[in-house]
Protein backbone atom coordinates (compact mmCIF):
# COMPACT_ATOMS: atom_id res chain seq x y z
CA UNK A 1 0.00 0.00 0.00
CA UNK A 2 1.18 3.45 -0.99
CA UNK A 3 1.07 6.66 0.93
CA UNK A 4 -0.33 9.62 -1.43
CA UNK A 5 2.20 12.61 -1.42
CA UNK A 6 0.57 16.14 -0.36
CA UNK A 7 2.28 18.93 -1.93
CA UNK A 8 4.25 21.86 -0.15
CA UNK A 9 2.35 23.90 -1.94
CA UNK A 10 -0.98 23.68 -0.49
CA UNK A 11 -1.77 27.01 1.59
CA UNK A 12 -4.23 25.61 4.67
CA UNK A 13 -5.68 29.44 4.59
CA UNK A 14 -8.65 30.01 1.87
CA UNK A 15 -7.83 33.16 -0.38
CA UNK A 16 -9.79 36.38 0.32
CA UNK A 17 -12.32 36.01 -1.98
CA UNK A 18 -12.71 32.36 -2.35
CA UNK A 19 -16.39 30.50 -2.43
CA UNK A 20 -15.39 29.08 1.48
CA UNK A 21 -14.72 33.04 2.52
CA UNK A 22 -17.65 34.01 1.01
CA UNK A 23 -19.53 30.82 2.81
CA UNK A 24 -18.77 31.80 5.82
CA UNK A 25 -20.07 35.17 5.49
CA UNK A 26 -17.21 37.31 5.30
CA UNK A 27 -17.32 40.35 2.63
CA UNK A 28 -14.74 39.37 -0.46
CA UNK A 29 -11.92 41.14 1.38
CA UNK A 30 -11.54 38.31 4.25
CA UNK A 31 -13.34 41.22 6.90
CA UNK A 32 -16.16 40.56 8.49
CA UNK A 33 -19.64 41.11 7.40
CA UNK A 34 -20.84 44.45 8.57
CA UNK A 35 -24.37 42.79 9.58
CA UNK A 36 -21.93 40.80 11.82
CA UNK A 37 -20.52 43.92 13.37
CA UNK A 38 -23.69 45.14 13.78
CA UNK A 39 -24.95 42.17 15.79
CA UNK A 40 -21.96 42.27 17.51
CA UNK A 41 -22.99 46.09 18.14
CA UNK A 42 -26.09 45.41 19.31
CA UNK A 43 -24.99 42.36 21.66
CA UNK A 44 -22.65 45.17 23.66
CA UNK A 45 -25.25 47.94 23.20
CA UNK A 46 -27.47 46.06 24.95
CA UNK A 47 -24.60 44.64 27.77
CA UNK A 48 -23.62 48.08 28.48
CA UNK A 49 -27.59 49.63 28.94
CA UNK A 50 -27.72 46.68 31.70
CA UNK A 51 -24.49 47.64 33.20
CA UNK A 52 -22.66 44.15 32.93
CA UNK A 53 -19.14 43.40 32.27
CA UNK A 54 -18.57 41.06 29.59
CA UNK A 55 -17.40 38.62 32.52
CA UNK A 56 -21.53 38.68 33.80
CA UNK A 57 -22.57 37.93 30.05
CA UNK A 58 -19.92 35.07 29.47
CA UNK A 59 -20.83 33.37 32.89
CA UNK A 60 -24.42 33.51 32.51
CA UNK A 61 -24.04 32.11 28.96
CA UNK A 62 -21.31 29.21 29.78
CA UNK A 63 -18.79 31.30 28.13
CA UNK A 64 -15.28 32.86 28.57
CA UNK A 65 -15.15 36.90 28.41
CA UNK A 66 -13.33 36.66 25.60
CA UNK A 67 -15.64 34.47 23.20
CA UNK A 68 -18.36 37.74 24.29
CA UNK A 69 -15.53 40.23 23.12
CA UNK A 70 -15.09 38.03 19.65
CA UNK A 71 -18.51 38.08 18.93
CA UNK A 72 -18.76 41.86 19.81
CA UNK A 73 -16.08 43.17 17.41
CA UNK A 74 -17.38 40.04 14.95
CA UNK A 75 -14.34 38.34 15.39
CA UNK A 76 -16.41 35.24 15.59
CA UNK A 77 -19.52 35.12 13.99
CA UNK A 78 -22.82 34.58 16.50
CA UNK A 79 -24.00 31.16 15.69
CA UNK A 80 -28.33 31.38 15.70
CA UNK A 81 -28.57 29.14 18.76
CA UNK A 82 -26.29 31.26 20.93
CA UNK A 83 -27.72 33.96 19.38
CA UNK A 84 -31.19 33.17 20.88
CA UNK A 85 -29.33 32.20 24.37
CA UNK A 86 -27.77 36.05 24.09
CA UNK A 87 -31.43 37.20 23.72
CA UNK A 88 -32.85 35.21 26.38
CA UNK A 89 -30.26 36.51 29.01
CA UNK A 90 -30.21 39.89 28.12
CA UNK A 91 -34.32 40.40 27.92
CA UNK A 92 -34.52 41.16 24.37
CA UNK A 93 -36.31 39.60 21.62
CA UNK A 94 -34.37 38.64 19.38
CA UNK A 95 -35.40 40.78 16.60
CA UNK A 96 -33.54 43.15 18.74
CA UNK A 97 -30.49 42.25 17.11
CA UNK A 98 -31.37 43.22 13.59
CA UNK A 99 -33.32 46.36 14.02
CA UNK A 100 -32.65 49.44 12.23
CA UNK A 101 -29.58 47.56 10.30
CA UNK A 102 -28.03 50.44 8.41
CA UNK A 103 -27.94 50.11 4.30
CA UNK A 104 -24.18 49.80 4.05
CA UNK A 105 -24.76 46.73 5.99
CA UNK A 106 -27.70 45.52 4.11
CA UNK A 107 -26.22 45.76 1.06
CA UNK A 108 -23.28 43.15 2.14
CA UNK A 109 -25.42 40.33 3.03
CA UNK A 110 -24.15 37.31 2.29
CA UNK A 111 -26.90 36.67 -0.23
CA UNK A 112 -25.88 39.86 -2.94
CA UNK A 113 -21.89 39.27 -2.01
CA UNK A 114 -22.52 35.10 -3.27
CA UNK A 115 -25.08 36.20 -6.21
CA UNK A 116 -23.35 39.59 -7.15
CA UNK A 117 -27.32 40.59 -6.54
CA UNK A 118 -28.00 44.47 -6.85
CA UNK A 119 -28.65 45.97 -3.70
CA UNK A 120 -31.92 48.14 -4.74
CA UNK A 121 -34.56 50.41 -3.05
CA UNK A 122 -36.71 47.51 -2.04
CA UNK A 123 -34.43 45.98 -0.02
CA UNK A 124 -33.96 49.30 2.31
CA UNK A 125 -37.73 49.89 2.39
CA UNK A 126 -37.60 48.43 5.72
CA UNK A 127 -34.85 50.87 7.34
CA UNK A 128 -35.65 53.06 9.72
CA UNK A 129 -33.68 56.34 11.15
CA UNK A 130 -30.37 55.44 13.42
CA UNK A 131 -30.78 53.64 16.69
CA UNK A 132 -31.88 56.03 19.47
CA UNK A 133 -30.46 53.85 21.99
CA UNK A 134 -26.52 54.37 21.13
CA UNK A 135 -26.83 57.30 22.79
CA UNK A 136 -25.26 57.50 26.14
CA UNK A 137 -27.73 60.35 27.60
CA UNK A 138 -30.80 57.83 26.19
CA UNK A 139 -29.16 54.76 28.15
CA UNK A 140 -28.83 56.64 31.25
CA UNK A 141 -32.49 57.99 31.18
CA UNK A 142 -33.45 54.16 30.39
CA UNK A 143 -31.41 53.52 33.20
CA UNK A 144 -32.63 55.78 35.51
CA UNK A 145 -36.31 54.85 34.41
CA UNK A 146 -36.00 51.40 35.27
CA UNK A 147 -34.58 51.87 38.86
CA UNK A 148 -37.61 53.85 39.57
CA UNK A 149 -39.00 51.69 42.67
CA UNK A 150 -42.82 53.11 42.62
CA UNK A 151 -44.91 51.81 39.49
CA UNK A 152 -47.66 54.54 39.84
CA UNK A 153 -44.79 57.25 39.47
CA UNK A 154 -43.21 55.63 36.68
CA UNK A 155 -46.49 55.33 35.00
CA UNK A 156 -47.34 59.36 35.34
CA UNK A 157 -43.31 60.28 33.97
CA UNK A 158 -44.57 57.89 31.24
CA UNK A 159 -47.47 60.05 30.74
CA UNK A 160 -45.41 63.32 31.16
CA UNK A 161 -42.52 61.98 28.55
CA UNK A 162 -45.39 61.26 26.01
CA UNK A 163 -46.59 64.86 26.04
CA UNK A 164 -43.89 66.81 26.31
CA UNK A 165 -42.86 66.67 22.46
CA UNK A 166 -46.45 67.40 21.30
CA UNK A 167 -46.55 69.94 23.71
CA UNK A 168 -43.48 71.50 22.80
CA UNK A 169 -44.45 71.50 19.09
CA UNK A 170 -47.66 72.66 19.50
CA UNK A 171 -45.94 75.86 21.22
CA UNK A 172 -43.74 76.22 18.79
CA UNK A 173 -46.62 76.79 16.23
CA UNK A 174 -48.47 79.22 18.31
CA UNK A 175 -45.96 81.43 18.23
CA UNK A 176 -45.31 81.11 14.32
CA UNK A 177 -48.89 82.16 13.75
CA UNK A 178 -48.73 85.07 15.96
Amino acid sequence: MTKSRVSNNLSTEAPASSPRQRARGRQPDGQPNKIDIYIGSRIRLRRNTLKWPQEKLADLLGLTFQQIQKYEKAQNRVPASRLYDIALVLGVHIDYFYQDIPPEARAQSPRFIATDAVFSAEDTAAVTVEDPLKSSRIQELVNSFIRIPNPQVADKLFELMEVLPASYYKAKTDKKEK
